[in-house]
């Protein structure tokens, strides 16, 4: 049998960095709004939305590079960043369906502008519930069943590596 590593943070807990900055949310915010807009066009003319976290990762480790922010800063502005995606995928497959099946007929009215507003505010709380009772699961295993997370982690690392690893990964997105 294979033997467990044990799980080994990036920044241990005793280190003194920033996380939670005003700067690191108006990015990450900023990028929800750009990057959920374009996965909704996609999603609605392909049927198909691609995953926003690599890009999310990449462009906020270069925009708070500029501003010496810490990495933890970074994981905030790519998890915020990459919640638009989610939320656009939720609204494209489901609200479609409701007017597809007639149930909201006439679509454009108040009332039901304000039902799709809400449906969409509890999938997002929900999410972010799921995602706390799973945070141990999909965090902090190191065999994590899903890479998504770990790739993402690989990308903030190597911008953090001092080589021209950050360079790379920005000029391979921008190509």
């Amino acid at each position: 049998m294979s033997e467990v590593k044990k799980f080994v943070p990036f920044v241990s807990a005793e280190t003194n960095m920033k996380e939670f900055t005003l700067r690191a949310l108006l990015i990450g915010l900023v990028m929800s709004v750009v990057l959920g807009a374009a996965n909704a066009y996609l999603g609605l003319k392909a049927g198909m939305t691609i995953a926003a976290v690599y890009p999310a990762a990449v462009v906020g480790m270069a925009l708070l590079k500029l501003v010496k922010g810490s990495i933890l800063e970074e994981n905030l502005a790519r998890t915020v960043g990459a919640i638009g995606e989610s939320v656009a995928a939720g609204a494209i497959f489901t609200l479609p369906a409701f007017f597809v099946a007639g149930l909201w007929d006439p679509f454009f009215t108040p009332g039901n502008y304000l039902t799709s507003t809400l449906i969409l505010i509890a999938g997002g709380f929900l999410g972010i519930m799921f995602v706390a009772l799973l945070r141990r699961v999909m965090v902090e295993s190191t065999e994590l069943p899903f890479p998504e997370s770990v790739a993402a982690a690989e990308i903030h690392k190597a911008g953090r590596s001092g080589g021209g690893g950050s360079k790379f990964l920005f000029q391979a997105m921008i190509v």
